[in-house]
């Protein structure tokens, strides 16, 4: 999904379809923790505390769940100072950037600020936009311009 934050910078964010997988699974994990909470409730301390701990890990997984099934995590951030990738974590500035590569489905920036985006993480819709936006600030950080 993009979303534009302001004039000059924009927010590439989890496609659906990696996300929903995302919340699924931990969806999963919510109710084997509650199972495990369930077995684990007695009177006895040590299971007790056991129950508490499984039921607090639950509560966490459930959290992170709807986090990702309602406001998926970022996987890119432009602006005209630079980018962020989210995994692995880069930051680095356009001018930083050597060379772009398109290969396999994955973006690849190298330079001072190398990143790696999988573009089959980034909702389909904006993978087009996605791609424009770094070879248009490349452009601009670098000083080219179009012809005609």
């Amino acid at each position: 999904m993009l979303e534009p934050m302001s004039s000059s910078s924009s927010v590439y964010r989890l496609g659906r379809g990696p996300a929903l997988v995302a919340t699924g699974a931990l969806v999963i994990a919510t109710g084997v923790l509650v199972f495990a909470a369930f077995l684990l409730a007695d009177d006895a301390t040590p299971r007790l505390i056991g129950a508490i701990v499984a039921g607090a890990l639950a509560f966490v997984t459930l959290v992170q769940a709807l986090r990702f099934a309602f406001r998926p995590p970022v996987v890119a951030r432009f602006d005209e100072r630079g980018f962020m990738v989210a995994r692995p974590r880069t930051r680095a500035s356009w001018k930083q950037v050597d060379d772009v590569t398109l290969d396999g489905g994955h973006l690849i920036l190298t330079g001072e600020g190398t990143a790696r985006v999988d573009l089959s993480m980034i909702d389909p819709a904006s993978r087009e936009p996605f791609l424009r936006e770094v070879y248009d600030r490349l452009n601009t950080a670098h000083g080219y311009t179009r012809f005609g």
